[in-house]
């Protein structure tokens, strides 16, 4: 089974334009994601599919693969639709590989709430059913903490992962007033039936939509640098 990372990544984003090409440590954003994603078990290999001629070269420089694509696409999932279409494999992901393999249409990956995430938008949470599979995601805090301590709430992790078929049949489906409703291209497939699996686990991630997120990145990255 070939899997691949594609990692979509546009100039034009609407809180902080800019961002793939934001300094990290000495490199692009987009290039720290794709060697991030690389480390990754049982990926064959790593591209970034972008619209925009500037993250290309970087991409292409740092020595990963760069795929142009439309820039009329809405979210991530359309680019990375186009983008497969160029590089064929079994299932397309950015590093939730196992789920995959067991044979997931969907996957993503979750991590525990920490404190004072609970009200901050950019933070999205999910909540799961038995199966661990998602029930909703939301910007707001879910389940609502009525009975305090039933639920641990879980952070959402914005990697996705792909079975060949079902992220050519995502990318076809029309968009939804839910997800234009809470900004969440992944309630398309919810809404649709499409089952997302989700594995948790104790991950690190801070979401980058404001300049205050991306200091908090940097500070995070010269940490784990300077532990070696």
């Amino acid at each position: 089974m070939r899997l691949v990372a594609i990692i979509p990544a546009r100039f034009a984003a609407q809180r902080l334009p800019g961002k793939p090409l934001a300094d990290i440590g000495g490199a692009p954003m987009v290039v720290r994601v794709a060697q991030r994603a690389s480390r990754a078990e049982g990926i064959d290999e790593v591209a970034v599919a972008t619209d925009d001629q500037r993250i290309a070269t970087a991409v292409n420089q740092a020595g990963f693969r760069a795929l142009m694509t439309d820039p009329g696409w809405k979210n991530g999932t359309e680019r990375i639709a186009q983008a497969a279409r160029d590089l064929p494999a079994d299932g397309y992901l950015n590093v939730q590989a196992r789920l995959l393999r067991n044979g997931a249409e969907m996957a993503t990956v979750a991590r525990h709430l920490q404190p004072g995430e609970e009200r901050l938008p950019q933070v999205v949470k999910v909540v799961l059913d038995a199966q661990g599979r998602a029930l909703y995601f939301s910007r707001s805090l879910i389940p609502y903490p009525r009975s305090p301590g039933e639920v641990l709430p879980l952070a959402h992790i914005g990697l996705y992962g792909f079975s060949a078929a079902t992220l050519q049949r995502l990318a076809r489906l029309p968009e939804t007033n839910l997800e234009r409703a809470e900004g969440l291209e992944q309630l398309r497939a919810l809404w649709h039936g499409i089952p997302i699996q989700v594995g948790v686990g104790k991950f690190r991630s801070v979401a980058v939509d404001t300049p205050e997120d991306l200091e908090r990145v940097r500070r995070l990255f010269a940490e784990e640098r300077s532990q070696g």
